[in-house]
């Protein structure tokens, strides 16, 4: 069974404070032209989207420039909604049974049923502490995600969480839909960028692949 994990990109969504409101425009229409074409207007860190180091590092990695094994692996999701406002590392060290075979770590702070309302922009969402990345980053991640708006607070313009995972090339996912998918451990895990040239992040297309479900249906039959 695949379960997709990403918002669909409209004018309406939520949008980090200072970027560009998404637009969808026609550009052919049937009537006219015998055809649909839409115009697509974007930031590159809109709707469920990967940074890359190139994001904020100056000699940072873009997403164009890696292997397609990057972007997909086993994933753990983690219940944080319950476990305050930062997450610590000795949080981590108590999941490590979850965490030590992961590629991906997905961090539910229950901030995806806020979204589409004021109140997902809420500057309260579960974030890790410096030593919390630093551990994550020990663990040789392909990735770290969220369903918040990002792996920092808004507030803190220095985006210390961004900078120790994206220095050791750890991508790092936001806005994503994790709630089919909480407390899921050692599943399949796909977040498919958009390509473009010197990509600093792309929209992603998330999703999970559970094998058992293939296997229980199998046994029915």
């Amino acid at each position: 069974m695949l379960i997709d994990m990403t918002h669909t990109i409209t004018p309406e969504i939520p949008i980090y404070p200072g970027t560009p409101v998404p637009s969808l425009s026609p550009a052919c229409t049937l009537t006219r032209d015998g055809f649909r074409e839409t115009l697509l207007s974007f930031s590159s860190h809109t709707g469920t989207h990967m940074d890359a180091p190139a994001h904020l590092l100056q000699d940072g990695r873009t997403l164009d420039d890696m292997p397609m094994s990057q972007f997909s692996g086993r994933a753990t999701v983690l219940d944080v909604s319950e476990a305050g406002p930062v997450i610590t590392e000795a949080f981590l060290q108590s999941n490590y049974d979850a965490i030590h075979c992961a590629d991906f770590i997905l961090f539910y702070t229950g901030w995806e049923d806020r979204w589409g309302t004021e109140r997902f922009l809420e500057d309260s969402f579960p974030v890790p502490d410096e030593a919390a990345a630093r551990y994550l980053v020990s663990r040789g991640l392909k990735g770290v995600g969220t369903d918040a708006i990002g792996i920092d607070r808004i507030g803190d313009r220095h985006l210390p969480i961004h900078r120790v995972l994206l220095k050791d090339s750890v991508l790092i996912l936001e806005n994503l839909c994790l709630k089919k998918v909480r407390g899921r451990k050692d599943f399949l895990f796909f977040a498919l960028p958009m390509k473009f040239q010197n990509t600093d992040g792309a929209p992603i297309r998330a999703f999970a692949e559970l094998r058992e479900s293939f296997e229980g249906e199998r046994r029915r039959r």
